[in-house]
């Protein structure tokens, strides 16, 4: 019986607008019910992410407090937000010191502390940012004009362009790096 050491990996995403209604019509989500949308975005997320996982998740996690909650208290990883412009939720829980221990607020524009990958993370697109061929821009915001872009080092990490799920970020770095 071998043993294996698990390495931590990083995770991105955006915009899973739990227990919010008109996102399963807004971003055409193959759901009946928000019940529905929210337990499958929940069982596809635990299914990349391992507990000793990171994740930055960038803008609108959830529609009220209630189901921010109930969500975190089942998805795996240690999970840190960059706030969008819906997510009251999150700040209430943190008002009201009920976050739970795998989840913090980080500051609106926050430098990744992977190791390996140099990345900005924000929810809002960055008119500028530090100009390195190292460093990558990764944001939330949902507009379609904010496509992901390799040549200006953009990547957009709504959860509706990539399956569902929260996206490896070495993977999702190793990507563009290719074009």
């Amino acid at each position: 019986n071998k043993r294996y050491k698990y390495i931590m990996k990083y995770f991105v995403t955006s915009k899973l607008q739990l227990g919010r209604p008109g996102a399963i019509k807004l971003y055409k989500r193959p759901y009946d019910s928000v019940e529905e949308m929210n337990a499958d975005l929940i069982l596809k997320w635990n299914s990349v992410v391992e507990p000793g996982d990171v994740v930055y998740h960038l803008g609108n996690f959830a529609w009220d407090p209630k189901t921010a909650q109930d969500a975190l208290n089942v998805l795996n990883g240690q999970i840190f937000f960059i706030l969008g412009e819906t997510d009251q939720a999150i700040i209430t829980l943190r008002e009201k010191k009920m976050l739970p221990a795998n989840a913090a607020i980080l500051r609106d524009i926050t430098r990744s502390q992977h190791p390996e990958c140099q990345c900005v993370f924000s929810y809002w697109p960055l008119g500028d940012w530090e100009k390195s061929s190292k460093t990558w821009s990764v944001i939330g915001y949902p507009k379609k004009k904010f496509k992901s872009d390799p040549i200006k080092r953009i990547i957009n990490a709504s959860t509706d362009l990539w399956g569902n799920k929260p996206q490896d970020l070495d993977k999702l770095v190793g990507i563009f790096k290719d074009f």
